[in-house]
This record gives C-alpha cells, sequence and structure tokens, in this order.
C-alpha cells in the first residue's frame, strides 16, 4: 500500500498504532496521522489514502461520521475500526457499512498485523481490477482513435462503462516521442505506432500539456466526445508528419501537393556512380519543397522507402546486413528529417565506398584477366610488362601487384614458363634446329635462351631432347 491514515485522538496510542504499521511487514509507502475525524477527512480529501485506521470515539468528529463521508471521496480506502468493549454495537454498524474489520481495545499486535495483511490483499486486488478497468479503457479508446474495428458489440459496451471517464469538454489532441517529463494524471495517453505517442488534454490545459513536449509536435483542433477521437488523432499526426520537416509545432494544414521530381531509380543510379553527393543534394531539394508546404510529407518518405527497396534489390551480394540498411526505409523512426537524411548521408557515404572497392576490384581481375590472355597468346612476340599493362589501361606498379595475386607469379617468370614450356614442346615435336627453336618461342637472344632453359630445366636444349628420345625408344622396347 502507498499510504495508510490513523485517526486516534490519543497520542500515545496514536503513536503505538504507527509504530506497529511500520513493522507489519506489509510494504507501506507513507504512514499519516489525524488527532480526530475532522482532520482526517480533511486528509482524505487532498490525499489519496489506501487504509484507514480509525477510532470510533474522537472529538469534533467521531469515527461513525467520517465513515459517513467515505463515499463522497474519488477514492474510498479500506477501513479498519478501533473500538472499546462498550463501543462493539457501533463497531457491527459500521462493519454493515463496508467497514473491513473492527480491532478491540487494547489492540493486540497479531491481531493488528493481520488485519493489515488482509488489507494489502485487498488493496492489491483493486489495484489489479484497476490496472484491468485502464488498459481495456486504453484498448478502447487506442481503437476508436485508429477506426480499428471499434464498432462491434464489445466495444459498444467497453463505450458505456467508461464513457464516463472521457473529456467532457473541448480537448485538444498532440502527435510526439515519448515526452520527457512527468505528465499530469488528467492527461490522456495513448501509444499509436512505433515511438510515436497521441496525448490528448482539456482544451483549457492544452496550452500547459503544449510546454512539456518537445518537436516535431502536431496539434489537433479542438473537438468534442469520443466520436471525434480519430479525427483528432487524425489531424494531430498529419500535423506531427509535417512538423517532422519543420521541427517545430504544427497544426493541420488542407492544400494541394505537388508531385516530387526525383525518382527511386535516380538516387541508385548515382549510387551505382559512387555520387552519393549528388543523390543527397536531390534529397534534401526534395525534403525542402515539403518544408515549405509544396509536397506532402507521405511522398517524401514513400520516396525514401522505395530507393531503398530497389537499393537492396539491385545490389543483393554486396549488402551482408539487409536489416541494417532496410532501417533507412523507415524515415519516420528517426525522429526528424534532418537526424534522417545526417544518418543516411553517413550510411550511403561508406555503402558507396564500399561498392567502389567491390567494382574496382572486379575491374581489375577483368583486366588482369584479359593481361594473362593476351601474354598466352602472344608469348612468342617481343614482350614485356609495359606493353601489356598500357594495354589493358592499368597503372605500371598496379599491375604488377596485381598480377602476381592473380598468376602467384611475377610477370617475368609467368612469361619465361610460357615460352620455356613451348620450347619443350617443340623439342619433343620437332626436328627443327634449336636456336629456331628458341626464337620460334619467343627468345631473341641465343645465348640467353640456352642459359635460362638449362637454369629451368637442368639440361641444356640438346641434352633435353636426347633424354627424351631414350626414353621414348626405352617405352617402345618394354612393350
Amino acid at each position: 500500500m502507498n499510504t495508510v491514515l490513523i485517526a486516534e485522538d490519543e497520542k500515545l496510542l496514536r503513536a503505538g498504532l504507527k509504530a506497529m504499521v511500520g513493522r507489519s511487514g506489509v510494504p507501506i509507502g507513507e504512514i499519516l496521522e489525524a488527532r480526530d475525524g475532522q482532520e482526517a477527512l480533511e486528509i482524505l480529501r487532498t490525499r489519496r489514502v489506501d487504509l484507514l485506521i480509525t477510532d470510533i470515539r474522537m472529538p469534533n468528529m467521531d469515527g461513525l461520521e467520517l465513515v459517513s463521508h467515505l463515499p463522497e471521496l474519488e477514492h474510498t480506502p479500506t477501513v479498519l475500526v478501533i473500538s472499546g468493549y462498550d463501543d462493539f454495537s457501533y463497531a457491527v454498524e459500521m462493519l454493515r457499512s463496508g467497514v473491513q474489520d473492527y480491532l478491540l481495545k487494547p489492540v493486540e499486535r497479531e491481531v493488528l498485523y493481520s488485519a493489515i495483511r488482509k488489507a494489502e490483499e485487498k488493496y492489491l486486488s483493486r489495484e489489479d481490477a484497476k490496472k484491468t478497468r485502464d488498459r481495456e479503457y486504453l484498448d478502447t479508446l487506442r481503437q476508436l482513435m485508429l477506426e480499428t474495428d471499434a464498432k462491434g458489440e464489445k466495444w459498444r459496451e467497453r463505450l458505456e462503462r467508461y464513457g464516463g471517464r472521457f473529456f467532457g469538454g473541448s480537448y485538444v489532441g498532440f502527435c510526439c516521442t515519448q515526452a520527457e517529463k512527468q505528465l499530469p494524471d488528467n492527461v490522456l495517453t495513448i501509444h499509436a505506432f512505433g515511438s510515436i505517442m497521441f496525448y490528448a488534454a482539456a482544451e483549457t490545459e492544452s496550452d500547459e500539456l503544449e510546454k512539456m513536449l518537445t518537436p516535431p509536435i502536431g496539434k489537433s483542433h479542438s473537438h468534442r466526445g469520443l466520436e471525434a477521437l480519430h479525427i483528432c488523432y487524425r489531424e494531430a499526426y498529419g500535423a506531427w508528419q509535417t512538423s517532422f520537416f519543420t521541427e517545430t509545432l504544427c497544426m493541420p494544414r488542407e492544400k494541394e501537393f505537388k508531385p516530387l521530381d526525383v525518382t527511386a531509380r535516380q538516387l541508385v543510379g548515382l549510387v551505382g556512380l559512387s555520387k552519393w553527393q549528388d543523390a543527397s543534394k536531390l534529397l534534401r531539394g526534395e525534403s525542402a519543397k515539403v518544408f515549405r508546404g509544396e509536397a506532402d510529407p507521405k511522398d517524401f518518405v514513400s520516396l525514401c522507402g522505395q530507393f531503398i527497396e530497389q537499393l537492396t534489390a539491385t545490389y543483393p551480394d554486396l549488402i551482408d546486413d539487409k536489416s541494417d540498411i532496410q532501417r533507412y526505409g523507415n524515415t519516420w523512426d528517426f525522429g526528424s528529417v534532418n537526424k534522417y537524411l545526417e544518418a543516411l548521408d553517413g550510411r550511403m557515404e561508406d555503402f558507396c565506398a564500399e561498392t567502389a572497392a567491390v567494382f574496382s576490384n572486379f575491374e581489375n581481375k577483368q583486366k588482369i584477366h584479359q593481361a594473362v590472355q593476351y601474354v598466352r597468346a602472344h608469348f612468342r612476340e617481343p614482350l614485356n610488362m609495359a606493353e601489356v599493362s598500357n594495354r589493358v589501361s592499368m597503372n605500371y606498379s598496379l599491375f604488377s601487384t596485381l598480377f602476381k595475386q592473380y598468376t602467384g607469379v611475377n610477370f617475368v617468370n609467368y612469361l619465361q614458363d610460357l615460352r620455356i614450356n613451348e620450347t619443350k614442346h617443340l623439342l619433343e615435336t620437332t626436328d627443327w634446329h634449336i636456336y629456331e627453336i628458341g626464337r620460334r618461342a619467343g627468345f631473341t637472344d641465343d645465348k640467353h635462351f640456352l642459359k635460362t632453359f638449362k637454369a629451368a630445366t637442368g639440361f641444356s636444349p640438346t641434352e633435353y631432347r636426347k633424354t627424351k628420345l631414350l626414353l621414348e625408344r626405352s617405352g617402345c622396347e618394354k612393350k
């Protein structure tokens, strides 16, 4: 329980009761004291009290009269009565009036503890029931607010049950993110979607509520009655969408909007060319149109959603974490358009850099592949790395590095291996002169040819040819 009030005119008895209540084992937030029924009633009218422990005989106003005033209160506490033996008949009468229990003087500790525990159970039961009613009430209002299946018999019953709790006069609605400050209890609070809340207050108190909210804020016109709740919400939410771009409080506005000039395909194309800065300028230009009231906020948000959707579909192999990039399709989640565009700029700059690196790597592999094919086709001709790197339009140093990564050996060794293998082939299949074979394999210097071949095979060209012939004859004789 949050609050217990002890009404007892005898100071010592009041102090003893307070001490015992504090040691009852039941969690209690605050214990208040009153010297008579009148003082207790004043407290009850200004404070919510969960448990009232009152004596019957007190000056100014006795316990009987105090209890008779309880139905007038907004919140009726559970009541324990303290009585003497001579007051037993009064205690019975009070029990019939809804008092939970009576305690006979002198109050025994265990009897009091037992009564307080029963009061705590009753309090918890009442709180659970109240929470259930509150949930049903807010659920009913949310359904009406969103106009979702709120016309059935179940909803009519709830409206009849909770209709008296709604604003009796004019009220105003607001849409914004969760309020940072604690709002008054008389402010209606309903979760709309995502991080967006709908707040409503009596029109006379709407200015105070407005000061407690943080932009972007959408404010509705004044309305009356539950039947207008969905209109109030729609106005506040539409105004919030505008405020998302202006970051100031906005009211509903009826206006003809012009279509946007930029398409999602244009933005995706610029990303493919690693030109996000150009794409960002286009998006900011469209955002400015919304800010000036020339374009519909929903059109801009739709454009961003389509852009992310098409980007994901166009480059599925370049996006490892689709959930990360897809969240940029939910523009409203970023709080304001400026926050959204700043976040999108950072993510798209990174994406363009990743894309450029991947494309560059792909293009370089293609070029090296072309270079290898060219070398294999022309190794018999005079050839060097400068000529081949120029042919595929690649920097000499980069070509040297990437060629070795691609083939596993440097350019000179790769070219030499091709020529040595061609020499072996010609030595084995022709009876041409050794030097002619060397020149046909791409060696332009005879001495260099002989030296290179022996270093690579361990034989001179002549020795290699003879060895091959001997092996062939040996194989024939064995057959």
